[in-house]
């Protein structure tokens, strides 16, 4: 607590509340509906507005408030050098900060951001802010606005100090919860479909997260010059915003992506994993697939390789002379190949071999 600075029961009683809603939101738009609104009375604040960010996505900030028209936020990114909240903030981490610990106030009142609220008929005369103490990896901010010309005082700015670890708390597992949610629905992909890679990435198809094996996907299926830093592909950008406007009309999605080469094709599904509210994420599943798909393990092991060979093109319904061609065998070789599969996969015929390996490779 601040030295000298004495808060009453009555606003720890009210501190308890906030606590209390801070421990139940699951998500940053419930912490800030629920927990916001007894925080905005306790100071005296007539909006506010949470930044939160990840460090690989730079300066981009993702903004959730209160009491602010959509459109104050709208424009921020051309006026971010204007933000003297923010180099404020972030040159002291964990401490609440007043304005006029920020920035004097004639240079307040020729401040572009303060200039854009006046124009939306949301004044912000009063702030009060702290750049709240979250984690390695992740950033967040919070600001408390004041329509009135009153300073917030240095109880207010106690009583916020004293919130501010318990807020940051909130808002980190309020991330923890939003990322739990979506690698469940990636692991529920990757065991749909033996996937291969998984890359998170926001509606802009800026990169969130990869596993071990995208890297190489990309590297292999798109040149460097489709490719975009901490970006998707330039291709893989089109096929996202053609799932993006299939999930706003509530279709089940665009079609996979695919590219063809070299005996191989690469097949991307877009899984949005996030809730309409807000900006959502997507996974994208990426899967290698060769033309002939491999006998599946299963029944691999009951063959030769040659048998496997010709039993994944008989599979995909090539005739016997181009198998022959492919596997550099004669048609008759390739015959009695068949014959000798028929028999150790217990089947009667090409067709049942067709329909026994098709079920095989839906299942793997």
């Amino acid at each position: 607590m601040a030295k000298g600075i004495s808060i009453g029961n009555r606003d720890l009683r009210k501190m308890l509340e906030i606590i209390t809603a801070l421990l139940a939101a699951r998500d940053v738009h419930d912490l800030v509906e629920d927990a916001f609104s007894p925080l905005m009375r306790l100071v005296g604040a007539d909006s506010a507005a949470l930044a939160t960010t990840s460090l690989e996505r730079g300066a981009k900030l993702d903004w959730v408030e209160k009491g602010l028209p959509e459109a104050f936020f709208g424009a921020y990114e051309k006026m971010v050098t204007s933000d003297f909240v923010l180099s404020a903030v972030q040159s002291n981490p964990g401490v609440v900060l007043r304005d006029d610990q920020m920035i004097d106030r004639s240079a307040l009142q020729r401040n572009e951001l303060y200039q854009w609220a006046r124009q939306l008929k949301a004044p912000i005369e009063r702030v009060i802010a702290v750049m709240l103490p979250v984690g390695a990896g992740f950033q967040s901010g919070l600001s408390l606005y004041r329509a009135g010309p009153r300073p917030f005082s240095l109880r207010e700015q106690a009583v916020l100090q004293e919130l501010t670890k318990p807020i940051s708390l909130a808002v980190r597992n309020c991330r923890w919860s939003a990322n739990a949610a979506r690698w469940d629905k990636v692991l529920a992909a990757l065991l749909e479909g033996g996937t291969h890679a998984i890359v998170l990435v926001r509606s802009s198809g800026r990169e969130l997260d990869r596993t071990a094996g995208a890297a190489g996907l990309l590297d292999r299926w798109f040149e460097p010059a489709e490719r975009v830093a901490g970006s998707l592909p330039l291709p893989l950008l089109a096929g996202l915003a053609k799932a993006q406007a299939a999930w706003r009309v509530g279709a089940e999605g665009a079609r996979p992506w695919k590219r063809a080469r070299n005996g191989a094709s690469l097949r991307v599904r877009f899984l949005a994993l996030s809730e309409p509210r807000g900006e959502p994420s997507w996974a994208l599943v990426l899967r290698e697939v060769p033309d002939v798909p491999p006998v599946p393990k299963a029944l691999a092991e009951k063959l030769t390789e040659c048998e496997r060979a010709v039993a994944s093109r008989a599979g995909c319904g090539w005739d016997d002379k181009t198998i022959a061609q492919a596997v550099k065998n004669a048609p008759g070789t390739v015959k009695k190949q068949l014959r000798s599969i028929y028999d150790k996969l217990g089947v009667r015929d090409r067709r049942k071999l067709m329909l026994l390996l098709r079920e095989a490779w839906l299942d793997a």
